[in-house]
């Protein structure tokens, strides 16, 4: 069979099981919505609201899955990837039909006890459904249904490097062997990595006909131009696919870890491979906004009233603005006017040039000023950054530009951090790292945090840094 029609058997097999999951998730929306209410009211015929808010859900939940990429082909065999994004979005939706609920004034026709039993009979069959699909495509990948069939020409170092490579870190990968005509010169350098080394070009070519195999990879010089010409030449007469290694692969394992993530894209029509991907890649930037939106709607109420005791005690206690505008660095280093409440003394407030960090006792913060510091409460004030698009409620705190130049000639990937909008609160702040930076390794602990974020992002991880601020991040012995 054509290693082409092969794959888009794979394929076609990954797509149909996932076809199958949605069929499943949207099933199991209306059906736990329907059991919740027979558990709380008895057999009784399902109100106009209850199936109102059971098709909406049904709406969104496929929306906001799909948006979300809960159906990657490439997490399908990973139960708590796919669990992660199931339930983090699945929250998404309680979040958005409560924040319907609440702007049509509906929600007193609902049944709490039914609504959280929704919820968790929902969440349940979910992961059920992800289970049964994790062991299905784990036994198809343990009888090799699903593994790509590779064999590499070249057998000097570039070749062994990607042998190991493909072999450590890609379980959909079965290398067949390593074919290279300068055999009789490269054998025993491969086999002491060992590697062995199963013929000439030719052989390959032989070998092939009678065994599957689905791809030839060229790991040669790109300079030995009519020498690639020729193998490429002797591989066309193989229903396979011929891929070129990229030359510095050593480089770029070393230097890049995450290139395992890369993903091959064109550009102008030519091949390239895209090393570092963007954040929040897709809809995932969409979804942000979304929660960011939700987010400021069910805080307003208990923050606006706040806000204004706040600013009341700032102006009896002492002379001056209510608010302090700071420039910080932001989303791909664009300055902005971060706010604030004032919490120190008018005439030593400094929003912009060199900016010293206060200190234990400092004199300079007042007396409301140190509490509001030590609570986090003067940063409310940049909900309005939120509001403008300048910054998220979730993400790594930004940082006055004098300290951003600063901590750069520290930390070589500093400015990663800037890949996203800045936040109110991040996976460092709840991890204890606020306040005063003292010295370099304190700041590299923040930037390791800060860049885990970026790549981890996930709806429940940003639910988890927000339930763990209160706790952890509002009130911590290093602000002052």
């Amino acid at each position: 069979m054509p290693a082409e029609m092969k794959k888009l058997q794979r394929l076609g097999w990954l797509a149909a099981v996932l076809l199958g999951l949605r069929v499943a998730d949207a099933a199991i929306v209306v059906l736990s919505g329907l059991i919740a209410f027979w558990l709380r009211h008895g057999w009784e015929p399902l109100p106009q609201p209850e199936a109102v808010a059971i098709g909406l859900a049904v709406m969104l939940s496929v929306v906001v899955f799909n948006l979300g990429q809960a159906y990657l082909t490439s997490l399908a065999e990973n139960f708590w990837s796919l669990a992660v994004k199931v339930i983090s979005y699945w929250l998404l939706v309680f979040l958005l039909l409560l924040a319907a609920a609440f702007m049509v004034k509906v929600t007193e026709h609902f049944s709490r006890l039914w609504i959280g039993g929704w919820m968790l009979l929902a969440a349940t069959g979910f992961l059920a459904a992800r289970i049964l699909i994790a062991v299905l495509i784990r036994r198809a990948h343990d009888t090799g249904r699903l593994a790509t069939k590779v064999a590499i020409v070249g057998a000097d170092y570039r070749g062994l490097q990607l042998y190991h490579h493909l072999s450590i870190h890609d379980d959909y990968v079965d290398v067949v062997g390593v074919f290279d005509d300068r055999i009789d010169r490269l054998r025993t350098e491969a086999a002491a990595q060992g590697v062995e080394v199963r013929g000439k070009v030719a052989d390959l070519v032989r070998w092939a006909r009678e065994n599957p195999l689905d791809c030839v990879v060229i790991a040669l010089p790109w300079t030995g131009e009519r020498r690639l010409r020729e193998l490429i030449e002797m591989l066309q007469v193989l229903s396979v696919e011929v891929q070129i290694c990229p030359e510095g692969l050593g480089f770029v394992v070393r230097s890049f870890p995450l290139f395992r993530n890369s993903i091959a894209t064109t550009l102008g029509g030519l091949p390239m491979f895209t090393i570092v991907r963007r954040p929040l890649d897709g809809w995932d930037w969409l979804v942000k906004g979304m929660e960011d939106a939700l987010l400021l709607i069910l805080m307003a109420p208990v923050v606006v009233p706040l806000c204004l005791l706040i600013a009341v005690a700032i102006r009896l206690d002492s002379p001056g603005p209510i608010l302090f505008l700071q420039q910080r660095s932001g989303f791909n280093g664009r300055n902005f006017w971060v706010y604030k409440f004032r919490t120190m003394h008018a005439e030593t407030a400094q929003s912009v040039g060199v900016t010293d960090q206060a200190r234990r006792n400092d004199p300079r913060v007042t007396r409301v000023g140190r509490i509001l510091r030590r609570t986090s409460l003067d940063e409310l004030p940049q909900l309005i950054n939120v509001l403008k698009g300048e910054m998220s409620i979730i993400g790594p705190r930004p940082h006055a530009i004098y300290h951003d130049q600063q901590f750069a000639r520290v930390i070589g990937q500093y400015y990663a951090r800037h890949r996203v909008r800045p936040g109110i609160t991040g996976w460092a702040q709840v991890n204890g790292l606020r306040g005063g930076v003292e010295d370099d390794e304190q700041i590299r602990r923040r930037i390791d945090f800060d860049l885990w974020y970026i790549e981890n992002w996930s709806i429940l991880f940003d639910l988890r840094i927000l339930l763990m601020t209160p706790f952890v991040g509002l009130i911590n012995r290093n602000a002052y």
